[in-house]
């Protein structure tokens, strides 16, 4: 007969700090499983280019360092050699120079234009194509610029107030930048040897060079990211679906992420697993007062 001292000492074994410990232990574990934040989520974090304080996120995306999903089709980007992020219309790279977010429009310049100085006459310009935007209408140009004619390989003795620079393949001849509006565009197109190439500028600039040099605004289409992303979302696309997504912790949703307080059901989720572990800390040194 086992009397109960003895059945004590077989049933504590069962019951000691050891095994409520891993007992425990393996029900924080899968606590802190299912707080695990969705990857998508954790993917589309902005991001910026090397050298570059521009934060690039929805609806644009760097390619080869965020995921498509993370933003529109037609709104990738690249980073150029010396950081700036360059987007490119119809194979042409412009400089994004800034993004403004909140009105869905973004400033940019012609790469070819960036060796352009300031008041003087020593910029050579390369060659370059026309201001040709999607036929998507996904990007526009904004209000108050206007359309421009770049003349290459011209004499500009008779229109030098006109000249922006000397052309890169001959520097002996000019570039002359003219309104579209100007008289003087039948003249200048029969006599400048080197091309001519549609762009705008922005109205009120210094000047067409400092203009060129500057860039101009232009708009975008796209879904707005404002309720996503006050909800602790980040935005981004479904290609398969063709949709706009919100990338939360927990999942991914239509619209915006669930509860009022950004990051709300991360925060609630460590919190309670913090707790978890302090209780148990307690009890196991509870129990070890007791043994």
């Amino acid at each position: 007969m086992i009397n109960q001292n003895t059945q004590f000492f077989i049933l504590k074994p069962l019951y000691s700090p050891i095994t409520h410990s891993c007992i425990i232990i393996f029900h924080l574990l899968a606590q802190i499983t299912s707080c695990q934040v969705d990857p998508k989520f954790l993917a589309c974090a902005p991001k910026t280019c090397p050298n570059s304080n521009q934060s690039i996120s929805f609806p644009f995306y760097i390619q080869g360092t965020q995921e498509p999903y993370c933003g529109n089709p037609g709104f990738e980007i690249s980073c150029a050699p010396h950081g700036l992020p360059i987007l490119n219309l119809s194979h042409t790279q412009y400089f994004i120079r800034q993004i403004f977010y909140q009105n869905q429009s973004l400033r940019v310049s012609n790469a070819a234009f960036s060796t352009m100085q300031s008041n003087t006459t020593k910029g050579c310009l390369v060659p370059t194509q026309n201001l040709t935007l999607p036929t998507t209408n996904v990007f526009r140009v904004a209000l108050n610029h206007t359309d421009v004619v770049l003349f290459y390989g011209c004499d500009a003795s008779s229109l030098d107030e006109r000249r922006v620079g000397c052309s890169a393949e001959n520097e002996t001849s000019s570039v002359l930048a003219l309104d579209k509006r100007d008289k003087n565009v039948s003249f200048v197109a029969k006599n400048c040897k080197g091309g001519a190439v549609d762009t705008v500028v922005e109205d009120g600039s210094e000047g067409v060079g400092e203009a060129l040099r500057k860039g101009f605004l232009l708009s975008w289409t796209a879904s707005n990211c404002t309720v996503c992303n006050n909800t602790g979302g980040r935005c981004g696309f479904d290609s398969d679906m063709f949709t706009f997504r919100c990338y939360c912790t927990d999942r991914v949703h239509s619209a915006k992420c669930d509860g009022d307080d950004p990051g709300q059901s991360l925060f609630s989720c460590l919190t309670f697993c913090t707790f978890q572990f302090i209780f148990t800390v307690n009890r196991v040194n509870q129990w070890h007062l007791f043994d």
